[in-house]
């Protein structure tokens, strides 16, 4: 469905998008979760509206040696390093927003 063609089901003038961070573990989910949100944040807000978003993508090697050890907890330690950057990203955005 294209949703460029449909119209914003809340005035955009009165929401204002959050700023979106992704954890990628692969190109192809990070790349789903890029378009789901852009597309539903057309649906939402108008025509070529969308949040802001951060993406943070370490190297999938590093995801499929622990994965390829069943060290679950150690996949789950990449993902929050990844978090944990994406925290700081819009942290001082927010901070630089806040001062402009």
């Amino acid at each position: 469905m294209d949703v460029r063609a449909r119209s914003a089901t809340v005035d955009a003038t009165l929401v204002k998008p959050r700023h979106i961070g992704i954890v990628a573990c692969s190109a192809e989910g990070a790349a789903l979760c890029y378009r789901t949100i852009v597309h539903e944040g057309a649906a939402l807000l108008g025509e070529h509206e969308h949040p802001e978003i951060t993406l943070s993508s370490l190297p999938l090697a590093h995801y499929m040696a622990r994965i390829e050890r069943s060290d679950w907890p150690a996949v789950a330690d990449l993902m929050l390093e990844s978090a944990a950057k994406l925290a700081r990203v819009v942290q001082a955005y927010a901070a630089k927003s806040e001062t402009a």
